[in-house]
């Protein structure tokens, strides 16, 4: 087992029917905070894996109101959540104009994982 994995209190062993949602920014290009409360399982973490340029994640509560933290995510940075921060609101800022990375320039891309039931 991983070394990481025993920070994550709700990460199963194992996950099956993952699907892939792949998202590309540009500069000033983000995601408001939303909730990604339409999934038939929300039992199943979400997986987040952020190649190229850095971009600030924000994740706050399960009210909109609430004050998001604000994580500066790098390339190959992944974030995982679950559990009762499953339906925490949480978006992207817009991408900087100085945000670059040397294979994708100006460009971020997101892979986020998501079991789909099938």
């Amino acid at each position: 087992m991983p070394r990481q994995r025993k920070n994550f209190i709700h990460c199963p062993e194992s996950v099956d029917h993952y699907t892939c949602l792949i998202n590309r920014y540009q500069t000033g290009a983000g995601m408001g905070l939303h909730q990604d409360k339409d999934e038939q399982d929300l039992g199943a973490p979400i997986v987040s894996v952020t190649l190229g340029a850095p971009i600030t994640f924000l994740f706050g509560g399960v009210l909109r109101t609430d004050k998001p933290s604000r994580w500066l995510l790098e390339h190959g940075d992944v974030v995982v959540w679950g559990g009762v921060s499953r339906l925490y609101f949480h978006g992207v800022a817009p991408l900087g104009k100085r945000a670059s990375h040397a294979a994708t320039g100006a460009v971020r891309y997101n892979l986020t994982f998501r079991r789909v039931v099938g």
